[in-house]
């Protein structure tokens, strides 16, 4: 047979003319071709340790000891490169023979050997004609399909773990070399450009100039606004509906990661820079942050909640890459209510040491005092004890800032209109009297007649200290109202302080009069009892009857040294006798004279109205008189 008439021939021109990439040898019928493997759905790649030679991840798993393994979703693999052999007799008595190499060995070998023994199928089925083409087809819709390794047992493709780093370059270098080859328009200056001076974003895809981006990150990274380093299309990352017309809402802007920012052509320096802002503003927003007591540094302490920037920011794949931005009214609502009160909870006792960043300072949480052991009792600070310059930045933040209704971050106006936007939340609000502001149409507020903002836009135009409101008042916003707050305060305790000197002065008055009357009542007494007078004459005794005489004498017998005691007390002679008489006569007192009698009556006299005077009188027992069987009496 001729070769022009060879259909192997023919088959192998047909073939070339298709793909113009197969190499074909006319000589020994052979032909090489590579199928790109891209599937219309991202394969999902789980990397498993080396030492698992199980088939199936259920079996690795349970192999050995526990491990971690990484899922990655690859939107581009490496090519099969088709080897096709057409043998003598093709094809009437014999099937192509054909072999499938993996670039990697990424395909399972089962899945190899199952599409190279479709061939023969096709062969058979379409009755010994050519069908290379047919199979070449089949081969591509497999690989669109991603030959069906998302249905397998463990619903995704397991490869051991070092051949990550080779499938994941690949696919990089695959989206970059399509993507580099396309034409777009940017959606900042909207010129169309070539892929190569275009950037895709990682997140949300959209595509913008290398120029533009790099301008754009640059200043914000130099000003400090750290929130603008994202997506720069307008609805990136906003939810559907105009919610943000709303002014309470919540956003899923999320930063850039600092690969990003290097991959643009950014230079390091400013992506350190970024880096740094970024964990900064992390920490200061943080209730949970310790920092250094000491005056001069003041850095905040080590937390792995917060790791170091390492050298290679490349490497950095920490909070920054998912951390959420809200703008809501004040409150984070993926928080506890018990949250943000860490500074009322005590730190645990066995974890109060910390060690500042900068200066490697070992404190302790509870006290800030230098680190004494886990074991030695402290008691926390009271935060009402600021130092000079605690005090200063709070006296300057409170007399030259205005409050975010939001945040509450301090805010201050150099120059320009009263519309004001802040950099913590994106709020919108009025620098005057701090009200919310309508997104879509801000100036409104100031447009309203009858309200304190109206046509009030651009005062304070070249800020706090650049000129005075044409009413006189000064600055009228958040700080305006702590002003005013103060000043009712400092009133009300200026009140207080006046009703509680009136009921002081009360209280005097009547203390002064209740002595007063307490005095004359004691000198009326005084002057009664002066007036008292004794009679000297004993009244005549007159001896009970036998039968009634008192069983309980008012002064019992005394005996032996009491009888003596009392006998000196009365300044009387005990006479031994044997009789009633005897005894009675002995217990009676020896006769004094009148001078006597009277100097003792005022001498008892004068005790009592001293007693009185010193209103102790209730001490005053009668008894004192002496016991003359009723010779005192009242005359």
């Amino acid at each position: 047979m001729a070769a022009s008439d060879d259909e192997r021939v023919e088959e192998l021109g047909s073939l070339e003319a298709i793909y113009p990439e197969l190499a074909s040898d006319y000589n020994n019928f052979t032909a090489r071709l590579e199928l790109a493997v891209t599937p219309s759905k991202p394969l999902l790649v789980r990397f498993i340790p080396q030492g698992s030679n199980s088939d199936t991840y259920a079996k690795a798993a349970t192999n050995g000891g526990a491990y971690v393994e990484r899922d990655v979703e690859l939107s581009h693999l490496p090519p099969l490169c088709l080897q096709m052999t057409l043998p003598e007799g093709y094809p009437a008595d014999s099937p192509p023979s054909v072999k499938l190499i993996a670039r990697y060995d990424w395909l399972p070998k089962e899945k190899i050997v199952e599409l190279e023994g479709q061939v023969r199928k096709d062969w058979e089925e379409y009755g010994h004609c050519q069908i290379l083409f047919v199979y070449i087809d089949y081969l591509q819709q497999e690989a669109e399909k991603g030959f069906g390794l998302d249905n397998s047992v463990d619903g995704c493709l397991i490869l051991t773990a070092t051949a990550e780093s080779q499938l994941v370059s690949y696919d990089t270098e695959t989206k970059l070399a399509t993507f580099n080859a396309g034409t777009y328009d940017c959606g900042i200056c909207l010129e169309p450009k070539k892929g190569s001076s275009c950037y895709k974003m990682r997140r949300c895809e959209h595509v913008f100039c290398l120029a533009c981006l790099q301008d754009f990150y640059s200043n914000a990274i130099t000003e400090g606004d750290v929130q603008g380093v994202r997506c720069l299309d307008p609805v990136c990352g906003k939810e559907p509906g105009g919610s943000e017309t709303r002014k309470r809402k919540r956003k899923t802007e999320r930063t850039l990661h600092p690969r990003e920012l290097l991959a643009m052509g950014i230079e390091e320096p400013l992506v350190r820079r970024y880096v740094e802002l970024k964990r900064k503003k992390k920490l200061e927003a943080d209730k949970g942050t310790v920092y250094c007591p000491r005056t001069w540094c003041q850095g905040p302490a080590k937390s792995p909640k917060y790791p170091p920037i390492p050298a290679d920011l490349s490497a950095y794949t920490t909070y920054q890459s998912s951390d959420e931005d809200s703008e809501s009214d004040g409150t984070d609502q993926n928080k506890p209510n018990s949250t943000r009160a860490v500074g009322t909870v005590p730190p645990d006792p066995s974890d109060r040491l910390a060690v500042c960043e900068k200066c490697s300072l070992a404190f302790c949480k509870v006290c800030y005092m230098g680190w004494h052991g886990p074991f030695a009792r402290c008691y926390p600070r009271d935060p009402n004890e600021l130092s000079v310059e605690e005090k200063a930045s709070y006296e300057y933040i409170r007399m030259n800032t205005s409050p975010c209704p939001t945040c509450s971050s301090p805010t201050q106006k150099t120059m320009g209109c009263n519309h004001m936007k802040c950099f913590q939340c994106n709020s919108h609000f009025c620098y005057l009297c701090g009200s919310w502001l309508d997104v879509q149409n801000p100036y409104i507020h100031f447009n309203k007649p009858g309200t304190p903002c109206y046509q009030r836009l651009w005062e304070l135009e070249e800020g706090d200290d650049g000129q005075n409101p044409e009413d006189g008042n000064g600055f009228a916003g958040g700080r305006g109202w702590e002003q005013m707050a103060v000043e009712v305060a400092r009133e009300a305790d200026e009140r207080e302080a006046e009703e509680a000197r009136v009921q002081m002065e009360a209280q005097r008055e009547e203390d002064r009069i209740a002595n007063e009357l307490l005095m004359a009542r004691d000198q009326e007494v005084v002057v009664q009892m002066a007036e008292v007078h004794l009679n000297d004459e004993p009244r005549a005794q007159q001896r009970p009857a036998r039968g009634r005489r008192n069983p309980f004498p008012a002064r019992p017998r005394a005996e032996g040294n009491a009888q003596a005691i009392r006998a000196h007390e009365r300044g009387g002679q005990r006479r031994d006798g044997g009789g009633r008489g005897a005894g009675r006569a002995g217990r009676r007192p020896a006769a004094v004279t009148e001078n006597q009698r009277e100097e003792r009556q005022q001498a008892e006299l004068q005790h009592f109205l001293e007693l009185a005077r010193r209103d102790e009188e209730d001490g005053w027992d009668s008894d004192e008189l002496g016991d003359d069987d009723g010779r005192f009496e009242i005359r």
